[in-house]
């Protein structure tokens, strides 16, 4: 019996099947094939997520926590300074407060509202604490202290008319990055603090492991603001615990007072630590659990991770909860935590020798800002798209092990697709270690795809996109990105047979040697790294990719193919003459102009990390519809770091050799970009970006 897929891959099969298609026939195909095989299934995983408060949309949300005392109220904390009152029983929400309007929130990418805590006296004091960055020259993090007087629904103004605010903590901030801000009380009634190293690359002024400053560190202090009884020798008095890069969202396990913490890292390796009073976690002398290339003055001792992940496995951690809830027998007493770019949901196992293991409870394909835990145990995810609540899995599912069993191909010749499927091409490939690519989508019957106001496509659940690798003409890899039932998003690979008669299914990521040259298929957290949905997850199937022409192997006849997909009833709404404006342009048409061809190639390879809401820390966007001068690039200084080359800035006009957008096409694997096709050298894409940046004389 054929399994049902979700992949996703968007555009017009002709009418492979028979399929009763809907539409006049015009275009490239005869009608829209039927497809009941190749849909999407949630695969198998220990937890699912349930929206909670689904109707409501919540922008940059960083935190969510449950009232002290009230069972379906929970208070949603947002980036840029709003902080609602949820009720997620009646499904409605109300503003506590908005800082934004109030007190002048600094706004670079990882300032602005990042904590809130309640006091453990909460019923008698109305005390409420919230961490955040204000822009008053330089960026400076506060802890304050506010008062509500009506069980948390508002916040106490002052006599002036503002809100009544008590400062404890102040701490100025050299650079835009690695804020920290995540707040709470431990169970010795003390109020903890995580700060970041100050920011910029490798902790310059090696803040992180002196103890003369806040910074990089984990503080305590009492609800009134003054130190707690720390004690850590030689250390200003405010710090519990040290060197540490940027420890973004901690907790404390309710069952025995452990504080556990995700830190972020630089360029390798992502860490959780178990945080003890005066710990030293090793930042910037040591990343993981290897030795960095800084100077370090500072010997240690220091603190090995519980444990760490690559660069394989995520880009930036999101530190979670240990298990004490119910409802999930199996998991109770594991560490689970995220990391923000994949989506990855994992548990740290216990193991009888005191050790932990990693494994993987599911994909979500969301951008995991936080977790929250409610009184009785039971945990939850705050993502970019949405709040979940981490339940048990309904019933089990697993993905074939064989690509022939998938519905998605021909059961009697793999390397054809199923009838259901719908080939398409793209106006500019992404580039993939120099790989050839055939696609494809399946959509299931009787759902039609949304094209937003951005142009990008979005499937409906169930759809699944796929696509073939060749290399010298060899078939190497089928990849799947699955529009799950449950609105996550998941991609697996298929690694073929030297005959070519079928391809397994991969575990995990892995290098293999395909006539001498090293290809990696990708791990499910990796898809999710350039899959974000910021950039409609689906990447290449957006008008400006897919407005052109292509000859349907189905009919023989060459149509373009957003004319097609309307033509046959796919499209919910069609693009807009406005949209169709703007299309790429290959880069390798030398008829084109210099900077169309060099946009549209960044725009393929770069745009979907690089864009507003993306999963990664900078702010550039590379989006073929943002002006040159709106990159966030010309003449920008980097964040993390500049390849060892003093002066080097993101972009400089006339000047590729000191601009970072080319060095990073053509540095070495660990910091090359794409961060996944990193193999091999796009020495023609490098040429390109490199010929185009020395023609600048302006972002003007």
């Amino acid at each position: 019996m054929k399994h049902c897929l979700y992949l996703i891959f968007f555009l017009a099969l002709a009418g492979c099947g028979g399929g009763s298609g809907n539409g006049s026939g015009t275009g490239g195909l005869n009608g829209r094939p039927a497809n009941a095989e190749c849909v999407a299934f949630s695969p198998s995983a220990d937890v699912r997520l349930t929206p909670v408060a689904g109707d409501l949309s919540f922008s940059a949300p960083l935190l969510m926590l449950q009232h002290p005392s009230l069972d379906n109220i929970f208070y949603v904390v947002q980036q840029g300074g709003i902080v609602y009152r949820l009720d997620t029983g009646a499904n409605t929400r109300s503003e506590l407060v908005d800082l934004s309007e109030v007190y002048p929130l600094a706004n670079c990418e990882e300032c602005g509202l990042l904590g809130m805590a309640f006091d453990p006296d909460f019923a008698s004091n109305g005390f409420v604490y919230l961490s955040f960055t204000e822009q008053r020259g330089g960026i400076t993090s506060y802890v304050a202290r506010f008062e509500s007087l009506d069980n948390g629904r508002s916040l106490r103004q002052s006599a002036a008319g503002g809100l009544l605010r008590t400062n404890l903590l102040e701490q100025s901030q050299p650079f835009a990055n690695h804020n920290g801000g995540h707040i709470a009380f431990g169970p010795d009634g003390l109020l903890y603090i995580g700060l970041g190293d100050g920011g910029s690359a490798d902790d310059p002024g090696n803040r992180a492991q002196s103890l003369s400053t806040r910074l990089g560190k984990i503080l305590r202090i009492r609800p009134d603001g003054t130190p707690a009884d720390n004690g850590v020798s030689g250390s200003v008095p405010e710090i519990y615990a040290y060197g540490l890069r940027n420890p973004w969202r901690w907790s404390f396990d309710r069952a025995t007072g452990d504080l556990w913490a995700g830190d972020v890292g630089e360029t390798r390796f992502e860490e959780i630590n178990r945080i003890t009073l005066g710990g030293n976690y090793g930042w910037r002398c040591y990343e993981g659990f290897e030795r960095t290339s800084n100077s370090c003055s500072t010997t240690g001792p220091f603190t090995d991770p519980v444990a760490a992940y690559g660069r394989g496995d995520g880009v930036s951690v999101t530190g979670g909860y240990v298990y004490r809830g119910s409802t999930m027998p199996a998991l109770r007493g594991s560490y689970l935590f995220s990391d923000f770019g994949t989506g990855t949901l994992w548990a740290l196992d216990p193991q009888g020798d005191g050790s932990y293991q990693r494994r993987t409870l599911l994909e979500t394909g969301y951008n995991v800002a936080s977790f929250a835990e409610d009184r009785d145990g039971e945990l939850y995810l705050v993502t970019f798209q949405g709040l979940f609540r981490i339940d048990p899995v309904l019933e089990e599912t697993e993905l074939p092990q064989r690509l022939s069993d998938t519905g998605c191909v021909q059961s009697n010749d793999p390397t054809q697709p199923a009838d259901g499927l719908i080939p398409y091409t793209v106006i500019e490939p992404f580039w993939s270690d120099g790989a050839d690519k055939t696609r494809y989508f399946g959509l299931p019957d009787r759902t039609t795809i949304e094209v937003d106001a951005s142009g990008d496509f979005r499937f409906p659940r169930g759809t699944v996109l796929v696509k073939n690798f060749t290399l010298d003409q060899r078939l190497i890899e089928t990849r799947f990105y699955l529009h799950n039932v449950d609105g996550s998003w998941s991609g697996y690979s298929y690694q073929w047979n030297d005959t070519g008669s079928d391809a397994t299914l991969v575990t995990g990521g892995r290098d293999v040697d395909v006539g001498g040259q090293i290809w990696h298929y990708p791990s499910a957290g990796e898809c999710a790294l350039c899959h974000t949905s910021a950039a409609g997850n689906s990447l290449g199937l957006e008008v400006a990719q897919l407005n052109r022409n292509f000859t349907y192997p189905q009919t023989g006849r060459t149509a373009n193919q957003l004319n097609t997909f309307a033509a046959i009833g796919l499209l919910e709404n069609t693009p807009t003459s406005a949209q169709r404006q703007t299309t790429l342009t290959r880069s390798t048409d030398t008829e084109a102009s210099l900077d169309a061809r060099a946009r549209s190639y960044l725009h393929t390879n770069c745009s979907h990390c690089h864009r507003p809401g993306a999963s990664t820390q900078s702010a550039m966007d590379w989006r073929i519809t943002t002006s040159l001068s709106q990159t966030g690039t010309c003449e920008t200084e980097p964040r993390n770091g500049n390849l060892g080359q003093t002066g080097a800035v993101l972009l400089r006009p006339g000047d590729a050799e000191n601009s970072l957008l080319y060095l990073r096409m053509v540095a070495e694997r660990e910091v090359r970009m794409p961060p996944i096709s990193v193999h091999v050298v796009d020495r023609r894409g490098a040429e390109l970006i490199e010929d185009w940046i020395n023609q600048l004389d302006s972002c003007n």
